[in-house]
């Protein structure tokens, strides 16, 4: 072989072995940090041990903002719910109040015990049947209080307010602790 292709030869090789050698070495060389840029705006250090696409931060941060928006959602629509259902109570209440006869004469209130359970008996009372929602001046035709059903659908009253009237006020007797069952 002429020594022109050694010595070309010689060359190839000696290229090869540097740029691997050279290559090895940058290899070897230590590579900077990876530093997070999530990181290092949320905490303002840089934050070194992980890039943006392996953090964590967003994704936490996302559906942390994912569940303030439900819980946000959730409220709402209870405080819309009891404002619904206070307005619902209120509209009752009113017509109920519309609907209240006159008292002319008051009677009793007393509890009874039954083969199944303590009862409340309402005797006695009395009201002005022409007034209430079809209010005029007072006939005194009298309607008896009915027992059955409830009692707003009777006179207007309820079983606690007679209690008041009948007792003077607020108690602790056993109609008292019935009625509000």
């Amino acid at each position: 072989m002429p020594w022109y292709l050694w010595m070309l030869l010689g060359a190839v090789v000696y290229i090869g072995l540097s740029y691997y050698l050279t290559e090895s070495l940058i290899a070897l060389k230590p590579k900077p940090p990876e530093t997070c840029s999530w990181c290092s705006s949320a905490s303002g250090h840089t934050v070194t041990g992980h890039s943006y696409a392996t953090c964590r931060g967003p994704a936490d941060a996302q559906r942390a903002e994912e569940q303030r928006r439900a819980d946000q959602h959730f409220k709402k629509e209870r405080r819309d719910e009891a404002a619904r259902q206070r307005a619902a109570y209120e509209e009752l209440e009113r017509g109920r109040q519309a609907g209240k006869l006159r008292v002319i004469q008051i009677g009793t209130i007393t509890t009874r015990t039954g083969t199944r359970r303590n009862e409340i008996h309402v005797t006695g009372w009395g009201f002005d049947a022409l007034s209430g929602p079809h209010a005029g001046p007072s006939s005194g035709t009298f309607q008896p209080y009915r027992g059955t059903g409830a009692s707003e659908k009777t006179c207007g009253w309820t079983v606690q307010e007679l209690h008041a009237i009948a007792h003077g006020g607020a108690c602790q007797c056993d109609v008292a602790r019935l009625a509000q069952r």
